[in-house]
This record gives structure tokens, C-alpha cells and sequence, in this order.
């Protein structure tokens, strides 16, 4: 356990490096790069919470979620790319 809480504090510390690499590009290109620092900072606040039981379960849910979202995309972006003209 204490190896898990290890290596969720160097993920936690390498997604603050990413906010902050991403904060200094947003003040240079703010329509490209916002949307990244937000959903980075999302995925500080899941990771910090992961120590939490109950939370792993609702992680665990939600990438359940994202591959079907992910996989919804494709198929409609194959479909858009390779229809008929």
C-alpha cells in the first residue's frame, strides 16, 4: 500500500508540473491551450483523491465511461471521414 501511495504522489507531483507548464502557455495562446490546463487540473483533483477507496470505484466507472465516449468518437469521425460525397 505505502508503494501505491508512493507512486500516486509522483503522478500528483508530474500533473502540477503540467499545470504549471500549461498555465505559462495560456497566457501566451489562450484558445489553444485552456481547455488543456482545465482538464489537467481535473486530473490533479482525481489522482490526489485516489487514496480514498470509494473513489477508486468511481475512477474505475469513469474510464468504463470514456472508452465508450472515445469509441462513440471514432465511429463518428470514421463515418464523417469515409462518407459518401
Amino acid at each position: 500500500m505505502e508503494r501505491e501511495n508512493d507512486l500516486l504522489f509522483l503522478m500528483v507531483l508530474t500533473i502540477v508540473g503540467a499545470i504549471l507548464a500549461s498555465s505559462l502557455a495560456v497566457i501566451i495562446q489562450r484558445t489553444v491551450v485552456l481547455p488543456l490546463t482545465i482538464a489537467i487540473t481535473l486530473i490533479l483533483i482525481f489522482t490526489a483523491l485516489l487514496t480514498r477507496k470509494k473513489t477508486v470505484h468511481m475512477a474505475e466507472k469513469l474510464e468504463t465511461l470514456a472508452m465508450a465516449v472515445a469509441l462513440i468518437a471514432f465511429i463518428i469521425s470514421f463515418i464523417y471521414l469515409f462518407r459518401p460525397a
